[in-house]
């Protein structure tokens, strides 16, 4: 599993692991890790400790030197609607990323991060997940600047 997972990161991030067709990109978010700093980085597989700690951000020159970031990207596949959602944690270096883990989620487990989903009452609160798929969040933008 770990090599697949390895393969996709590098090469197809974005294909559907239902159907195996090219998904497209719904929304692009960078997120500061303020519990994440230069040395002091732990790995976590849980999406709960993400909601927890990512803090919105709108480009990379926001997120203090030394503090790790997030960049979450959701896809939704256009042939059999199934969706996930990468997340990867790098430290912005420069005008560089360093990588240190990469995480898809395929189980709506960040569902109530980017779409402001409340499991237990409503639906969606605060806007509804875009009905067009361009490339361009209704809700947020890109995050690579």
């Amino acid at each position: 599993m770990g090599l697949f997972r390895n393969l996709r990161e590098k090469f197809h991030d974005d294909w559907c692991s239902e159907c195996t067709s090219e998904m497209e990109t719904v929304c692009r978010q960078l997120y500061a890790l303020p519990t994440m700093t230069v040395g002091h980085y732990v790995r976590h597989e849980e999406p709960e400790y993400y909601k927890k700690h990512l803090v919105p951000v709108d480009r990379k020159a926001d997120i203090p030197t030394g503090m790790y970031a997030c960049g979450i990207t959701a896809y939704r596949c256009p042939q059999c609607g199934h969706r996930a959602v990468k997340l990867s944690v790098f430290l912005p270096v420069r005008d560089v990323e360093k990588p240190e883990q990469c995480l898809y989620f395929e189980q709506g487990e960040m569902d109530n991060l980017l779409w402001s989903v409340d499991p237990e009452h409503e639906p969606i609160r605060q806007t509804e997940v875009p009905g067009t798929l361009d490339g361009k969040s209704a809700i947020r933008g890109p995050y690579y600047h």
